[in-house]
C-alpha cells in the first residue's frame, strides 16, 4: 500500500516518531479554495486502526473564528459524529475521535468537513475531505499487476502468483454476467485466519467481505494445501461485488441481498460441495427460508446464513439457466433503478417472486409445492381440528343432556 506524506503539524510528527500512528491520504473532493480570505491547509486524517482518528488542519481566517465545528460522515454521508472544535490563534486545530466508539466500517471512505462562524458573523464550510479507513496495524506484503493491487500477510511470491491467477480467472468468469471494470485498482487484501479479520461490524464467521464503493475485496486465506481452492472459491466471489457496483453504481446497494450473493456464489471456481447437501437437507425438513426474507439481508446465524447462499446461487442459477444470461442482468439493472423486491422480478420475468420461488423448489429440488404446503400446515390444521371438535362434542353432550330432562 503506497502511503503519500505531506506536509503535518509537530504533534502527528512526534505520533510518527513514537510509532503509534500512521497517517491517512485526504482529499477533499472539490479543491479547498479560500472562501472570502478563508482557507483550509495541511488537512489530514491520521489513525490507528480500530482505535482512534485524529483530524488535524490549519484553518486560516482574515479575522478570529467566534465559534467552529467538525463533522464526520460515513460513505454514505450519514452523520457519525459532529462537535464543537477549538482553533488556536495560529489557526491549528485537532479533533480526535474515538474510533472504538464510533461505528466505523473498515477499508470504508470516510469524510469530514469544517463550520465556522467568524468574530463579524460570517459562516462558512469547507469542501469534503476524505480518506479511506484501511487496516494499518500490519507491515502488508504488496504485488501490484494489471489493475489488480494484492495486499498480504502470510505466504511466499508464489502464494501471491496465485491469488493473482485467481483473481483473473475471476474477473474472466464475471466477464459473462458484467463488464471488467479496472479502470480503478482493486485492493484485494488477504488475512491468514479469522482473527485478523475480527472487525467491528463483521460477523464471526464471516471468511470474504467487500466494500465495492471503495474498491476492496478482503478474503481469509491460510497458505498451505487448501489455498489454491480456497482462492479460488472467495477472491472472484468478492470481486463480483466489486465489478457489480462498478456496473450498477449506487443502486447496487438497492438490489435483494439473494440476487448480490446469488451472482457472487455463481462465479466461485471451486463452490463448495456443502452448498448442496445444505440445500437437500433444508428441504427434506422443509426448513428452506423464503425468498422475501432474503431481500434486505442475510440472517447473522451462520447456519443460517451458510442455507442463504446455498439458495441464492441455486436460485440465481434457476433463473440463468431458464430465462437467459441477459434477463438476469436486466434484473439486476431493475432492482438498482429502485424497484422493490417482488416488483423488480414481476416486470423482467412477469411472474411474482413467490411464483419463480415455487418454480425453483419444482426444477431444483423436486419438490411438490403443494404436497409441500400440506406438510407445512398439517400440524396447524390438526389444532384447528382439536379446537373445533371439542366444542362441537360438548355442544352435543349438553343438547342431549337437555333432551333427556
Amino acid at each position: 500500500m503506497t502511503v503519500k506524506l505531506a506536509r503535518i503539524s509537530v504533534f502527528i510528527t512526534l505520533a510518527y516518531a513514537l510509532g503509534w500512528a500512521r497517517q491517512a491520504h485526504s482529499s477533499a473532493l472539490n479543491a479547498p479554495a479560500g472562501q472570502g480570505g478563508v482557507a483550509f491547509e495541511r488537512v489530514e486524517a491520521v489513525y490507528r486502526f480500530g482505535e482512534q482518528v485524529n483530524f488535524v488542519a490549519a484553518i486560516l481566517t482574515p479575522s478570529p473564528v467566534q465559534s467552529a465545528s467538525i463533522t464526520v460522515f460515513d460513505k454514505r454521508l450519514n452523520v457519525l459524529r459532529s462537535e464543537p472544535l477549538t482553533v488556536n490563534p495560529d489557526g491549528t486545530s485537532q479533533f480526535t475521535l474515538d474510533a472504538r466508539q464510533t461505528n466505523i466500517r473498515p477499508f470504508t471512505l470516510v469524510y469530514w468537513r469544517y463550520d465556522l462562524v467568524l468574530g463579524d458573523g460570517a459562516a462558512f464550510q469547507s469542501d469534503f475531505f476524505s480518506f479511506r479507513y484501511d487496516d494499518n496495524r500490519f507491515d502488508w506484503l504488496a504485488l501490484d499487476e494489471d489493475g489488480l493491487r494484492l495486499r498480504w500477510l502470510q505466504g511466499d511470491d508464489a502464494f501471491a502468483q496465485s491469488a493473482l491467477e485467481a483473481a483473473r480467472a475471476g474477473l474472466d468468469t464475471i466477464g459473462q454476467y458484467f463488464p471488467v471494470d479496472l479502470s480503478q485498482p482493486v485492493d484485494i487484501f488477504i488475512y491468514p485466519t479469522q482473527g485478523e479479520m475480527q472487525f467491528s461490524g463483521y460477523d464471526s464467521w464471516v471468511v470474504g467481505v467487500a466494500e465495492p464503493s471503495s474498491s476492496v475485496a478482503l478474503a481469509v486465506i491460510e497458505p498451505g494445501n487448501e489455498q489454491t481452492e480456497l482462492m479460488g472459491w472467495r477472491i472472484p466471489h468478492e470481486l463480483m461485488h466489486v465489478m457489480m457496483y462498478r456496473y450498477l453504481g449506487e443502486g447496487y446497494d438497492t438490489t435483494p441481498a439473494w440476487l448480490r450473493e446469488g451472482f457472487a456464489t455463481l462465479v466461485e471456481a471451486n463452490p463448495t460441495p456443502e452448498y448442496d447437501n445444505a440445500l437437500s437437507d433444508a428441504a427434506a425438513r422443509g426448513a428452506l427460508i423464503p425468498f422475501v426474507d432474503l431481500c434486505a439481508s442475510f440472517p447473522v446465524q451462520s447456519d443460517s446464513a451458510f442455507l442463504a447462499y446455498a439458495q441464492a446461487r441455486s436460485f440465481t442459477a434457476f433463473l440463468r439457466d431458464t430465462f437467459g444470461v441477459a434477463k438476469l442482468v436486466d434484473l439486476a439493472a431493475t432492482y438498482a433503478d429502485g424497484l422493490t423486491c417482488d416488483s423488480g422480478v414481476e416486470l423482467v420475468y412477469g411472474l411474482t417472486l413467490t411464483q419463480l420461488e415455487a418454480d425453483w423448489r419444482q426444477s431444483a429440488l423436486g419438490q411438490d409445492v403443494v404436497d409441500t404446503a400440506l406438510q407445512a400446515t398439517f400440524p396447524y390444521l390438526v389444532l384447528l381440528c382439536v379446537m373445533l371438535v371439542i366444542p362441537l362434542a360438548l355442544g352435543l353432550i349438553a343438547m342431549r343432556q337437555k333432551t333427556k330432562k
